[in-house]
């Protein structure tokens, strides 16, 4: 199964696929997605905290970017008003994650976050936000590119095999939307291509299923590779909440026909 969007007021359309499980050793799924595909924007979070302080979190983060484009129709907003849009969700589930924290006396509570925006009028360029190390993969021409730089205690040291990560640094983030009152978001453009597969993923998928697994996955064109990835990180260990995204990226199709199988 999967979801085909066709935008009429677009210039792409899309195939999604998404995944996400609470893996084989966690009580409860911290992990958030969310599909906003009329607007062009795909969000995965991973929240932290304790409890229920990491669902509040990265539940929060899908809430108020949804609600941020409900009361616009596809296609009438240009395409640096989304990503404004986009900021401000972010920005503002930070300060409702960070201000429920006070109240419950929680130290640490907040989530990830990675968006990807996409120019649904141009067709050829997206934007990628993130916080924290959750990641966006591009796989064109069979390879797998990394959009992405986390935002951890391993990344900033040069570290890129997580084999050779002290235990110390595992896991350890270094900014985190909703732990302090500001937050500093990164932004990156990127070109896009039809055929283009744009990959969104928790920790639970990369530390658990390597980049060569995950692009031999997206060549094979299965039926369901967001469900084969979260399978393959499940029969690794599962150690963490396992969420993926995939957005296959076509040209605009001129056909009426629209199939409206989703996979989530």
């Amino acid at each position: 199964m999967s979801e085909f969007i066709p935008q009429s007021a677009g210039a792409i359309d899309f195939r999604i696929y998404s995944r996400t499980d609470v893996g084989k050793r966690r009580q409860r799924n911290e992990d958030s997605l969310g599909v906003i595909a009329g607007h062009g924007v795909f969000l995965v979070a991973d929240g932290m905290g304790g409890v229920d302080g990491g669902d509040f979190s990265s539940q929060q983060v899908v809430k108020q970017m949804s609600e941020s484009f409900k009361g616009f129709k596809p296609g009438h907003l240009r395409f640096e008003e989304v990503l404004d849009l986009a900021e401000r969700s972010i920005t503002k589930a930070s300060s409702i994650i960070n201000e429920e924290a006070s109240l419950r006396g929680i130290s640490g509570m907040g989530t990830t976050v990675v968006v990807v925006c996409f120019d649904m009028k141009s067709g050829d360029k997206a934007c990628v936000m993130h916080v924290g190390d959750s990641r966006v993969y591009r796989y064109r021409n069979r390879t797998l590119e990394p959009l992405t730089t986390d935002h951890s205690l391993a990344a900033e040291s040069g570290i890129k095999d997580t084999e050779m990560i002290p235990m110390f640094m595992a896991g350890v983030i270094t900014r985190a939307v909703g732990v302090k009152e500001d937050i500093l978001i990164d932004r990156g453009h990127v070109d896009v291509k039809s055929g283009d597969h744009y990959l969104l993923c928790s920790d639970g998928l990369y530390n658990m299923v390597s980049e060569s697994q995950m692009a031999d996955t997206l060549s094979l064109r299965t039926v369901d590779p967001a469900a084969d990835l979260v399978n393959q990180a499940n029969h690794a260990g599962g150690f963490d909440n396992i969420t993926v995204i995939i957005i296959e990226v076509k040209a605009r199709s001129h056909s009426d026909e629209r199939l409206d199988e989703t996979v989530s």
